[in-house]
């Protein structure tokens, strides 16, 4: 085994702790059938009985569903159960708010653990034993886009906490999405077989060359940001300042990214690709690209959010440039927190100057730009991604 592989083990066995697992859904279906029946009652909103019977079928869920009606049932709840669990805990907020106050910091402490744990059986009922790559995948971004960064953020909107400033800080930077989002890959890719973000550094990595890639990486990180100048040499190497809005939400934010996305893309999509590619000769090659050019294509919900089209585009194909260089950092050094803290960087310092979403008309000069950042971050990937593999080669004729 290299040391730019990931180890698996292929092993899904069936244990009392998945039961266990199993025993906490249903738990959770019958207390959240309560909630919604006792917010239903007070409000007199006869509506709300036919999500209490779709939920209350989630209580004849089949570990290993073999009849038609069982699977069709599995599905349903694997796409239902995701907002009915948040539902639920939204109308216990609205519930009892007049009971409870919801704004004590003991109380905020108590709803950011329990948004964290929440749907941890869920996530294992699930996702715990799928064997597919595919679906793996498929799973991974699900868990990302519908879970971490949808499902958890109905539960406050509209309720007395929405307008708590801590609570909408951590709700519209998605901070707290990105941390529980953390906890629900690493539980699912250990129940996959696969070994966690490697933290120590290749024995194999050349200090020169890192020294030559961090520098160039904060020099970026400077330049997108805050790059300015009225000559060529000015414009690569001078730095305005003026109009910078520093936000704790814009640090906050780009945490989130540099935690969830990295997390996804980096760690998850990399690694069960490269598993996928494993009896391929260049797979240090196929899984960094399609890794990326999922990440890129990730980009494109940013249109929903109300960001232009032409600079969604500059957006994807920029993010495919970045991600293949960050693949190729992580696959280089074996040092999972370097693509986090350059992506972080990234995108804090560009929150601060720009905003969260990117605006204005797309210029050419725009459109020529974004290729030749994307194309510096291509030919830094490939350098290193030849280098990882002439070294795998040596390995194995030694």
């Amino acid at each position: 085994m290299n040391d730019f592989e990931f180890s698996y083990n292929n092993r899904f066995s069936n244990n009392n702790k998945d039961k266990i697992y199993f025993y906490l859904l249903r738990a959770q279906i019958i207390l959240n059938a309560i909630i919604i029946f006792a917010y239903s009652a007070t409000t007199k909103n006869l509506y709300l009985f036919a999500p209490i019977i779709l939920n209350l079928l989630a209580l004849y869920l089949k570990p290993n569903p073999n009849k038609l009606m069982d699977r069709i049932n599995f599905v349903f709840q694997l796409f239902f159960q995701v907002f009915i669990i948040a539902e639920s805990y939204f109308y216990l907020i609205n519930l009892t708010t007049r009971y409870y106050n919801w704004n004590l910091p003991s109380s905020i402490g108590l709803l950011l653990v329990s948004l964290l744990v929440i749907y941890i059986p869920y996530i294992i009922v699930f996702f715990g034993s799928i064997q597919n790559k595919l679906l793996q995948l498929l799973a991974a971004v699900f868990t990302f886009e519908f879970i971490a960064m949808a499902a958890l953020n109905i539960v406050t909107y509209g309720t007395i906490l929405y307008f708590n400033p801590f609570v909408t800080t951590l709700s519209n930077s998605q901070f707290l999405s990105a941390i529980a989002f953390m906890i629900m890959i690493l539980i699912m890719m250990h129940r996959w077989g696969y070994d966690m973000p490697k933290f120590r550094l290749s024995k194999d990595a050349n200090y020169w060359l890192l020294g030559i890639l961090l520098l160039i990486s904060v020099w970026f990180i400077f330049w997108n940001a805050f790059g300015g100048g009225k000559t060529l040499f000015g414009a690569l190497f001078g730095f305005n300042f003026k109009g910078v809005s520093f936000k704790i939400q814009y640090l906050l934010s780009g945490l989130e990214a540099g935690i969830a996305e990295e997390l996804l893309f980096r760690y998850a999509f990399l690694t069960i690709l490269l598993v996928a590619f494993r009896n391929y000769k260049y797979k240090i090659f196929y899984a960094p690209i399609v890794s990326s050019l999922c990440f890129g294509l990730l980009h494109i919900t940013n249109v929903t959010a109300g960001q232009s089209l032409p600079n969604t585009i500059n957006q994807m194909i920029f993010a495919f440039g970045m991600g293949l260089f960050m693949s190729s950092i992580y696959l280089y050094t074996d040092l999972f927190y370097l693509p986090v803290i350059f992506h972080t960087l990234l995108d804090t310092f560009a929150f601060s100057t720009s905003g969260e979403l990117m605006s204005g008309k797309v210029t050419i000069m725009d459109n020529i730009l974004t290729i030749g950042e994307t194309s510096i971050f291509v030919i830094v990937a490939i350098a290193l991604l030849v280098s990882i593999y002439n070294r795998r080669k040596q390995s194995f004729s030694f």
